[in-house]
This record gives C-alpha cells, structure tokens and sequence, in this order.
C-alpha cells in the first residue's frame, strides 16, 4: 500500500521533469535555428506580461533581419501636425550609381562643325593658302551664324584677336573674307556691306571677292534663314574649301547662283622714253583685260533669274615705251 502510494505521489514528479527537460532542449532548439531569440539580460521580470519595461521591443531588429517576409514594412507612426501645416513625409533615398566617365578623345580630322550638320553652300579657293591665312581660316571655323542676326566681318576680328591670331594682313583677310562671301551668297543670306577689289585677286572668283580694310571696309552679312549656321573649313590638298552648316527645313533648296562675264581687251598706250634714242621701241606692260561681272540669282529655282549685282575690273592698258623721235630730240 505504501510503495502503491509512494508510487503515484513520485509520478506526477517523473511527469514535471521530464516535461522539464523536453521543453528546455525544445527551446534550445529553437533558439538555435533562429525561429525564437532569448535575451538573457531579461530576467523574470521580462516574463511578467503584467509589468511594464522601458526595454525597447526587438521586432524591428527582427524585421530588418528579414525574419518575418511577410511583414517586412516597417510601421511608421504618423507625425502629428500643425493645422495648415504642410506634413513632411521622409522617403529613403534611392541609391545612385555613378556613371562611368567616358574616356577624352582627339578632335577628328574633319571639322567639327559639319558632324551631324548639312553641307548647304560652299566656297573653293583659286589658289592654296599660306600658314597665316590657315591661321586665320582656324579661326573663321568658329564663325557661327545666328538666324535673324547680322554678322560683320570686322567685329569678328576683333573678338578674333583677343586671342593668338596671326598679322593682320589685308589681302590674307581679304582672302578668308572673300570665300565666307561667296558660300554666304550660294546659301542665300542677304549681303549688307561689300567692297570688290579694282582688280579681280588671284585668289577669289571673279564677282565673289571682298576687300577688307581694318577699320574701313567691312563685310556685313544677314542670316535670314531660320537656323543657325556654323562655318566649316576642309582642304583639297593646299586649297581651301569654306562651307555653311546647318539643319534647314526639308523644303528648303539652296538659291541657284549664275555668273556671266563680259571681256573687254586692253588697249595700247605708247610713252616716249628717252633712253631708247636709236633703238626703236619696248613693251613696258603687258596690259590686264577687263571684265564685266554680272550675278544673277534664282531665289525659288523657278527659272526667273534676278540680276543682284555689277562687279567692273577696269583694263589695263599695254604700255610701249618708244625711242623719241628728231624732233623730239630737238626740243628743249
């Protein structure tokens, strides 16, 4: 009777401790595969759901750990607000990558203002250029055209040659001058100021030439299409070729330029040179043709030829000086 007794009074025991032991290796289990997190610091007191703590709850740090997926916003309280206040609401900032820095390249070889632009006039020089006039060819390449602007061709310089330009020479300005003229004129600007040579230069087609004198004569020139424009200078081995960029309207079509020369042949003049007594006559000069310029243009390309200017290059004469004859001898 007493082991019978003894024996339910020692059962209930074996029930508590083994339950005991279960349930600490069940909770040591969990713990280790993270599914609960036991803080040691929290002592019995933490265990009285009837006390309140100032412990700050671990959830957060739970959720940031991405324990519980499924509730991974984390809650924020809304801040209360002063009536007529605008609520300022915090977002995280996204996260920039910074792009790659392209590495520098050379300039090409072709002028930069015709990448991507439309060759719509240009200009070819009669004869190659020197370095001075390259020099200062560089530097028109940097010319740009505003639509609705005038340009002149003496403000350019100035501003030019704030930097280093070379010297200013007229017949080299000139002869940057007179192909800016004639590529200005094939794509249909409007000619303000210009001044021809008496005599047609060598390096310029005739009726396309300009005479720049600094601080006299001048070379105006009006963009009255709708686009910019940008100078472009090439080189077909020592000539130059000036060109006119841009984007004009898809309906646009360049104006047709027709030129028609008129000759005219020099005469002989003859001059009494003393130093040929006895010797008969020479020929001092050879004498230069004249030539009548006339420039049409067909602004619409319908055919009706519009006459927009004169260029005259006077003649020049033969000179043949002749010995003198007695009579002129005599006289005193």
């Amino acid at each position: 009777m007493r082991q019978r007794r003894k024996a339910l009074i020692l059962q209930p025991i074996k029930w508590i401790l083994l339950l005991g032991v279960v349930g600490s290796g069940s909770v040591y289990g969990l713990s280790a595969a993270g599914f609960i997190e036991w803080n040691s610091e929290h002592k019995l007191e933490s265990l009285m759901f009837w006390k309140t703590t100032d412990n700050a709850s671990t959830k957060g740090i739970a959720l940031a750990a991405g324990t519980d997926k499924d509730n991974a916003k984390a809650s924020v309280k809304p801040t209360p607000t002063v009536s007529g206040a605008p609520t300022a609401t915090t977002s995280a900032a996204p996260t920039v990558t910074p792009a790659s820095t392209p590495a520098q390249t050379t300039a090409p070889t072709a002028p930069a203002t015709t990448a991507g632009l439309q060759v719509i006039s240009q200009a070819q020089s009669i004869v190659g250029v020197n370095a001075n006039v390259k020099a200062w060819l560089e530097q028109a390449g940097l010319i740009k055209l505003d639509p609705g602007k005038l340009f002149s061709f003496q403000a350019w310089m100035v501003e030019a040659s704030k930097g280093k330009v070379p010297e200013k020479k007229a017949d080299e300005l000139s002869q940057v001058a007179s192909l800016l003229y004639e590529a200005a004129l094939r794509a249909g600007l409007q000619v303000g100021e210009r001044y021809a040579h008496q005599d047609n230069p060598s390096y310029a087609a005739a009726g396309f030439d300009v005479e720049i004198q600094a601080e006299q004569k001048d070379l105006t020139l009006y963009n009255s299409l709708d686009v910019p424009l940008t100078v472009g200078v090439m080189y077909n081995g020592e000539i130059p070729i000036l060109t006119l960029n841009g984007e004009p309207k898809a309906e646009w079509k360049a104006p047709k330029i027709t030129v028609t020369k008129e000759v005219f042949a020099p005469e002989s003049m003859f001059v009494t040179d003393f130093t040929l007594a006895g010797q008969g006559e020479a020929k001092r000069s050879e004498g230069q043709s004249g030539l009548l310029v006339k420039v049409f243009v067909d602004e619409k390309n319908d055919g009706k030829n519009e006459l927009i200017y004169k260029d005259f290059y006077a003649p020049r004469p033969i000179v043949i000086a002749k010995a003198p004859t007695a009579e002129e001898l005599k006289s005193p």
